[in-house]
């Protein structure tokens, strides 16, 4: 391999590495606060004697279910890969 290989193979490996961690780094906190959010949109206001109780709707709680799942399914899967990577993947 000569030098230009080497560092065409280093750019590529450098690129990938950045572009997981801009997705893990910047998208999981991003998903994670759409799933906050839709917690708070479309509340009712309930009163129930002397104060009010807002309550989320039932769409706000499916989409944050699915933003907190997808999160906890990343979370999942790189405890996995630290654990078992190398019997997974073979590297």
């Amino acid at each position: 391999m000569n030098l230009a290989q080497i560092a065409a193979t280093a750019l590529n490996a450098l690129s990938q590495v950045l572009l997981v961690g801009l997705v893990l780094g910047v998208g999981l906190p991003v998903l994670f606060a759409v799933g906050v959010r839709s917690l708070n949109t479309g509340r009712t206001v309930v009163t129930t004697g002397p104060g009010e109780v807002t309550k989320a709707s039932s769409t706000g709680i499916a989409g944050a279910a699915a933003c907190f799942g997808i999160c906890v399914a990343a979370v999942a899967f790189g405890i996995v890969v630290i654990i078992w990577g190398k019997q997974l993947f073979g590297v």
